[in-house]
């Protein structure tokens, strides 16, 4: 036959008389309290990992997308007076078919060319597991990455 466990009363004198506290229930109510909170931090740790995780995915993406496009110079203006000038429509299209390849979930909202540079724009839909037991949604990430060639003969004569 099992003994069950028994803790002691606490005797305390309150002005003249005597009071017996009895601690039997504080566990259970610690419980109650600091259950929710716990998990609440185990799920910031585990999605905000998870999340951080797929930002840096997606940010790598982006600006190896702008990479490639800045790459994509134009082979005719190269020829004929030796500048090295982008090609808008081959700058746009290797950016999106290199985001798209290294990370699907991205979702390119822009690919713009100013001068000799490249930005390309997007976003990234997050969906929490752990913490939308908790009511927190899917989360949208603006990510950008930027890049302009960095070789090849600028000026004449050069």
């Amino acid at each position: 036959m099992t003994q069950r466990l028994r803790l002691p009363k606490v005797r305390t004198r309150v002005g003249r008389f005597r009071v017996v506290l009895d601690e039997s229930g504080q566990v259970a109510v610690w419980l109650v309290v600091m259950l929710p909170v716990l998990l609440a931090l185990v799920g910031l740790v585990f999605d905000g990992g998870m999340m951080y995780a797929q930002y840096r995915r997606g940010r790598w993406a982006a600006d190896g997308a702008a990479v490639a496009a800045a790459n994509a110079i134009d082979p005719a203006r190269y020829a004929n007076s030796g500048q090295v000038k982008l090609d808008s429509g081959l700058a746009y299209s290797t950016a999106r078919k290199y985001a798209q390849s290294n990370d699907p979930a991205l979702n390119l909202s822009g690919v713009s060319i100013m001068g000799n540079a490249v930005q390309v724009r997007g976003t990234l839909t997050i969906r929490p597991s752990f913490l939308s037991l908790f009511g927190v949604g899917p989360l949208t990430l603006n990510i950008s990455g930027r890049e302009r060639p960095a070789w090849g003969i600028t000026r004449p004569g050069q």
